[in-house]
C-alpha cells in the first residue's frame, strides 16, 4: 500500500547530511540523533523529553533549562501553582519525566538550540554535565561546541554553551498540527514501544528520523511527534499558537491560559489567573469574561452565548461574543453554530470545529434537557 510522504523534506539528506558531519566532526560518537535541515530563519516550538538523573525541584529544572517555573508547570499539565503553592518547591523524583519546552531556531542551515549555557561548578566533569542534562547532549558534543580537547577538562565557574537537540517539521506531522519531541531512547525500549507510548507509528518514527530499519539503541535521540492543538484559521489577531496535546500555553502576557485536552485536541483559552494587571478580558455588551459559556433555556430550544479569546497585541487582549440559538430538532446545531462563526469564515474548518466543540456541548446538553436526542 502507498503511504503519502510528508511535506517536509525526505529521509535521505538527513542521512547524507548526517553522514557528512560524522567526518567533519571528532570520530567519537555517543548517539545517533535526527539533524532538520532549514532555510527559514524564524523559531518554532520543540520539546524536550527530559529524563530526571537524580530528585529534583522545579525551580532547578527551570534553572538548568534557563526556563521559568510556570512553562514547565504548563507543558506538562501540572496544577496551576497558585492553586497548590507546594508544587513550586516539589521535589520530583529520580528518573520523572519531563517536557521541557526549547525554541528551536535555524543555525548554518540545521535546527538546532545552542542558546542554553551551563556555569560549571565544582567536582563537575563533562560527563557529569552530560548526564545532569539527561544525556540529551553527549560528552562530545559539549566539547566539540565549546572547543575543549578531550585531554582537557572543565573549570569551576566556566561558562559552557549546550547544544541541544531540537525538531520542528513544519510543525506538521502527516498534514495533522504536530510539536515535535527529542526523546532519549532508554534500554529495553524499541520504536514500537516508544511509537505506542506517544500515539505514533513505527513508520511515523522511521521517516521522521530518517531511519533504514526498525531498530534504535540506548542513548538514540528521536524526534517523535506530538499531536498539537492549534489557532490557525480561528481567527485570531496577529498570534499564532501551537500547543502540544496534554499541555496548556500562557499567552497574552501570561494573562491567558489555552489548553490542549489530552485527548481531544480542542483548545479551550481562559484567564491565567497568574499576571496581576491582566484587564480587557470581558466581552463588550455583556457579563461574560474570556471562557465564559452561558446557557438560557427557553420552550422551544436554548440560547448559547460564549466569550471566545481572539488573540492579543502588546497589552491589548482581543474577545469576541459568539450567540447560537438553538431550536428543537436535530440538525439545526452546526448549521447555527456556524453562524455564530461567520464573522471567522463562510466554511467551517476543522480546527473552528474544535474550536466551538465547548459550545456544542453545552447545546447538547440543553437539547437533552428538552428529550430531544
Amino acid at each position: 500500500m502507498l503511504r503519502k510522504m510528508k511535506t517536509q523534506m525526505p529521509p535521505l539528506p538527513l542521512l547524507l547530511l548526517a553522514t557528512i558531519l560524522l567526518f567533519i566532526l571528532p570520530a567519537v560518537t555517543y548517539a545517533k540523533s535526527v539533524i532538520e535541515p532549514c532555510s527559514s530563519s524564524e523559531s518554532c516550538t520543540s520539546l524536550l523529553a527530559y529524563l530526571l538523573p537524580w530528585e529534583s525541584k522545579l525551580s532547578e529544572i527551570a534553572s538548568l533549562f534557563q526556563t521559568d517555573i510556570f512553562t514547565i508547570i504548563s507543558s506538562n499539565f501540572m496544577h496551576d501553582p497558585f492553586t497548590n503553592p507546594s508544587l513550586v518547591d516539589q521535589i520530583l523524583p529520580a528518573k520523572s519525566l519531563m517536557k521541557i519546552p526549547l525554541s528551536c531556531p535555524c543555525i548554518d542551515g540545521i535546527r538546532r538550540s545552542v542558546s542554553t549555557a551551563y556555569m560549571v561548578r565544582a567536582a563537575d566533569t563533562i560527563n557529569s554535565i552530560s548526564e545532569g542534562y539527561g544525556r540529551l547532549v553527549s560528552p562530545q558534543q559539549i566539547r566539540t561546541i565549546n572547543g575543549i580537547n578531550n585531554n582537557e577538562g572543565v573549570m569551576t565557574g566556566q561558562s559552557l554553551v549546550i547544544p541541544l537537540p531540537c525538531a520542528c517539521f513544519n510543525s506538521s506531522n502527516n498534514g495533522v498540527t504536530a510539536v515535535y519531541m527529542s526523546y532519549v531512547v532508554r534500554k529495553g525500549e524499541s520504536l514500537s514501544s516508544i511509537g505506542a507510548r506517544y500515539g505514533t507509528t513505527v513508520m511515523d518514527l522511521e521517516e521522521v528520523n530518517g531511519l533504514g530499519q526498525a531498530v534504535v539503541d540506548p542513548g538514540d535521540i528521536l524526534a517523535v511527534p506530538i499531536p498539537a492543538c492549534s489557532s490557525a484559521n480561528l481567527g485570531w489577531y496577529n498570534e499564532s499558537l501551537i500547543v502540544s496535546n496534554g499541555s496548556y500555553a500562557l499567552t497574552a502576557n501570561t494573562c491567558i491560559k489555552c489548553g490542549c485536552g489530552p485527548s481531544d485536541l480542542k483548545l479551550r483559552c481562559v484567564p491565567s489567573g497568574i499576571a496581576a494587571s491582566c484587564s480587557h478580558l470581558q466581552c463588550k455588551g455583556s457579563d461574560l469574561f474570556i471562557g465564559d459559556v452561558y446557557e438560557n433555556q427557553t420552550t422551544v430550544g436554548c440560547n448559547v452565548t460564549a466569550c471566545v479569546y481572539r488573540g492579543h497585541s502588546g497589552r491589548k487582549i482581543f474577545k469576541r461574543i459568539l450567540r447560537c440559538k438553538q431550536q428543537l430538532g436535530f440538525g439545526i446545531i452546526w448549521r447555527s453554530l456556524e453562524t455564530c462563526y461567520s464573522g471567522f469564515s463562510l466554511s467551517r474548518t476543522r480546527s473552528q470545529t474544535l474550536y466551538y466543540s465547548s459550545v456544542l456541548k453545552v447545546v447538547i446538553s440543553c437539547r437533552r434537557a428538552h428529550h430531544d436526542c
